[in-house]
């Protein structure tokens, strides 16, 4: 079977196409606004400089806005800061010159696949904050990303004291018990994945105050569910090669729901070293930094009741060094996972160490398929093409992209009744791969 083409805005009527012709000027315009309504608060915190940083921001995403209504042809970006281990403009550039050699044409927001010119957005933006000193450092969505962390401190106090309580149980707990528990976790941690900021334009997106009590009816959502596999894979581990690394998505609850699996997963010994990956910049408005997963801790443990409880325990876990923060500017490019161990051959060695490599979201999950327009039958290993660096894991709920690994006639079926199943965040999968 060949593999089939890219995903692009250039049929009307597609997803891909409604998210250029509409999601990204609408997310560009609320920074403008953003800018406009806070450069006071702005000016006190970044300085003088910062009056006209604002404007400088503004007359560049403005300029971008218009070049996406207009489907002008992108642009090279403007090298950074060459010193930076997480500057990437020289793997933009060189992805630009590559796309012209072979198209003989420049890349256009509509016409070039969509994974390329969404990112290239995001790369924008960065950029435009980057090139102004005084702003360099500033995160047009963190106002965003914590507003929606603070709104859902009710939902994520119920979901601590229940892991607290799972946690504290532990040692009567037979081995079914534990696995339904872990299972339990790992689909809230599917559900969290609806609070995606980029989906909605920066809408607000607020959890169920108590996702526990919706699992049993939620689980007929969930298209692809390779729970068990993973149960069994999590416990044949040999106790010495239990080292689970999680691609992080979004910040907000869905972090706080990643957390608390991984809480459960590391109080019960099914692994022993566990590794966070960021993104290394602000990124599909939701996506967590660095800044972002420390702001959440101590958020958390100002909180009191059980927020503080677990916040302190997620924080000395990174005190002690048995959870790792890392960066990598990789997954801030458009670059398809199988193309990892060529482009980054460090980050594709530091992974195939894991045991078990855990991917959130639409991103991830596009990357691995190289957001090719795949037949939702194709099998899920033959759609990775060739990235097999260790076991993993796909969490997501289906908010665009491709599907694959599904029975036959089941998209259809699906489709007959509900006709954006694969983009409203309605259904989930939790998809394995361990190459065997």
């Amino acid at each position: 079977m060949s593999e089939p083409g890219p995903l692009s805005a250039s049929i009307i009527g597609s997803f891909s196409y409604l998210t250029v012709r509409d999601r990204l000027p609408v997310i560009l315009t609320r920074v403008i606004d953003q800018l406009y309504r806070e450069r006071i608060n702005i000016i006190d915190k970044y300085g003088e400089a910062a009056t006209e940083g604002c404007k400088e921001v503004i007359g560049r995403l403005s300029q971008l806005k218009n070049e996406i209504q207009t489907n002008k042809p992108l642009e090279l970006l403007e090298a950074t800061d060459p010193l930076s281990p997480f500057d990437d403009s020289h793997v933009w550039n060189r992805h630009f010159e590559e796309y012209i050699s072979t198209y003989e044409v420049p890349p256009k927001w509509f016409t070039a696949p969509w994974m390329y010119v969404e990112c290239f957005m995001y790369a924008r933006i960065h950029e435009s904050f980057y090139l102004c000193p005084a702003l360099k450092d500033f995160d047009p969505f963190c106002e965003l990303k914590q507003k929606a962390m603070l709104e859902s401190l009710s939902a994520t106090e119920t979901l601590a004291q229940h892991v607290l309580s799972v946690c504290s149980s532990l040692p009567s707990l037979t081995q079914e018990q534990l696995r339904q528990h872990v299972i339990n976790l790992i689909e809230i941690s599917v559900w969290g994945n609806k609070c995606d900021l980029s989906i909605s334009s920066g809408e607000e997106r607020n959890p169920e105050t108590d996702l526990l009590v919706s699992l049993d009816s939620l689980r007929p959502y969930i298209l692809v569910n390779h729970s068990s596999s993973l149960w069994q894979l999590l416990v044949s581990l040999p106790e010495d090669q239990r080292d689970i690394v999680l691609v992080l998505d979004n910040a907000g609850f869905e972090l706080v729901t990643d957390l608390c699996l991984m809480m459960l997963l590391t109080e019960a010994g099914l692994t022993t070293s566990l590794t966070f990956h960021v993104k290394t910049r602000p990124w599909f408005v939701s996506d967590t930094t660095r800044t972002d997963l420390f702001w959440t801790l101590d958020t958390l443990r100002e909180k009191g009741g059980a927020c503080s409880e677990i916040g302190n325990k997620w924080k000395k876990y990174i005190e002690d060094g048995q959870w790792k923060v890392c960066e990598s500017s990789f997954w801030t490019t458009p670059i398809p996972y199988s193309q990892m161990s060529t482009v980054d051959p460090n980050l594709y060695s530091q992974l195939s160490k894991a045991s078990l490599i855990i991917f959130k979201g639409d991103l991830n999950y596009r990357k691995l398929t190289g957001d090719l327009d795949w037949p939702t039958t194709t099998n899920f290993e033959q759609a990775l093409r060739g990235f097999c660096v260790a076991p993993l894991l796909v969490l997501r709920t289906l908010k665009g992209g491709p599907v694959v690994g599904m029975a036959e006639s089941q998209a259809e079926d699906l489709a007959a009744t509900v006709r954006d199943w694969n983009t409203s965040g309605e259904y989930g999968v939790i998809q394995l791969c361990t190459f065997s």
